[in-house]
């Protein structure tokens, strides 16, 4: 394409540039067409909203910096990419050029593109194509540990919040809430250390990062522990992840070393396993523990607080229909705080000892005889009874003596 500075073009985006993809285009593709085609992609993209009609090129040259055949060179590069189609129509003094623009492939259609993520890869690298991907397809970033410290606007004039702005609102792909008290996860490192090709994006549902955070929780398993569980539990060639066989995997694994201040802040299963003298917790007590927190959702606090008291009042045993019938309990009277926790701890213990307290144990009635009759003593061996019993013993011991001869 030979452009001269007479002919004249114009542009047409039919629905705009949209944030994702503006991300899309300088993430995903800059790499490709090269950063000259990426500055003539968004200048044709601006030049689309005017409606002054036609323009000389010497415009657009002035206006990006790049001469006549880098012009023509990022425009085949658009063109190749399907970003760009172009219409010429030449008279007898110049040529007028129509240059209509195709938004971006988005992230996920261009990462299932072989053909476009095999020169990603080729050009950027394992690492890096994985990183944008990332980028270019995660959700929202997570909030848990953080504290809002948004400056409060004051003074505000009436006319500044009269105003009504009709919005539509986005649903984040997945947002995982500062207060939910009974997970206790890293999501931000998590995220940052899990790929794309490890973890599938249109796999991190709400549910399936939630299952991740809160069996992390219980088992007291980091970030990274858990992005190679999660791998085992990912099945490429179908897309589909296998929440239960990662439920066996977490109970399963070894518990990563946690120190705290607070004993009852470490999770329920080092926190059971300190409570048997560093023995290691079974797998039925583990998967016991495990359904307070992804089934009752109580958080790590309580659960030690619940595991305790079992322990206290039934003689070092957990038993699963005590365990159930208790946390039953709890989740009817609302019991989500360490401090409501203790309080009914306390409670249930002054209730069990005054209960016992009232018990009184029947002996049985041969006991009730020989107490009021009395226990007779048995008569002492005579000298001449223990002559005979010693003479005995002796000769059983010669007897086996010479039989072992």
């Amino acid at each position: 394409m030979e452009i001269k500075d007479e002919d004249e073009y114009c542009s047409q985006c039919m629905h705009g540039i949209s944030q994702e993809a503006l991300r899309t285009l300088m993430t995903l593709y800059q790499p490709l067409v090269g950063s000259d085609a990426v500055l003539v992609y968004l200048t044709l993209a601006a030049e689309a909203e005017s409606t002054h009609g036609r323009d000389s090129f010497q415009r657009i040259f002035a206006l990006t910096g790049i001469p006549a055949a880098t012009f023509a060179k990022a425009c085949a590069k658009l063109e190749e990419y399907m970003l760009l189609r172009t219409y010429k129509k030449e008279d007898e003094s110049h040529s007028s050029y129509i240059f209509l623009l195709n938004l971006p492939l988005s992230a996920k259609d261009f990462s299932t593109n072989g053909f476009y993520i095999s020169r990603y890869q080729k050009i950027m690298g394992q690492g890096q194509t994985e990183v944008s991907l990332t980028k270019a397809m995660g959700g929202t970033v997570s909030l848990q540990g953080y504290k809002d410290v948004t400056h409060a606007i004051k003074n505000l004039k009436t006319e500044d919040y009269d105003r009504t702005i009709a919005y539509a609102e986005v649903k984040p792909q997945y947002v995982f809430s500062s207060e939910d008290a009974a997970i206790n996860f890293d999501y931000e490192r998590f995220l940052a250390k899990c790929t794309a090709l490890v973890f599938p994006i249109e796999l991190r549902s709400q549910d399936n990062m939630a299952l991740i955070g809160r069996l992390a929780t219980v088992y007291g398993l980091s970030p990274e522990r858990m992005i190679i569980l999660t791998k085992e539990c990912v099945h490429l060639s179908t897309m589909e992840f296998d929440s239960e066989k990662l439920k066996i995997k977490a109970a399963r694994a070894e518990s990563d070393a946690v120190t705290g201040n607070d004993p009852y802040e470490i999770s329920p299963v080092s926190f059971l396993q300190s409570k048997q003298n560093g023995v290691p917790v079974s797998y039925t007590d583990k998967k016991l523990v495990e359904r307070l927190s992804t089934e009752m959702h109580f958080s790590n606090t309580v659960i030690n607080i619940m595991l305790e008291y079992i322990l206290k009042v039934s003689q070092n045993r957990l038993s699963p229909k005590f365990v159930d019938m208790v946390a039953g309990e709890w989740a009817r009277d609302g019991i989500a705080t360490k401090e409501q926790a203790l309080l009914e701890t306390k409670k249930q213990l002054k209730m069990v000892s005054r209960n016992r307290a009232h018990v009184k144990i029947e002996m049985p009635e041969y006991m009730k005889k020989q107490k009021a009759e009395g226990i007779k003593e048995d008569p002492q061996a005579s000298q001449e009874q223990i002559e005979q019993l010693k003479e005995m013993q002796k000769k059983i011991k010669e007897r086996n003596k010479y039989g072992k001869g």
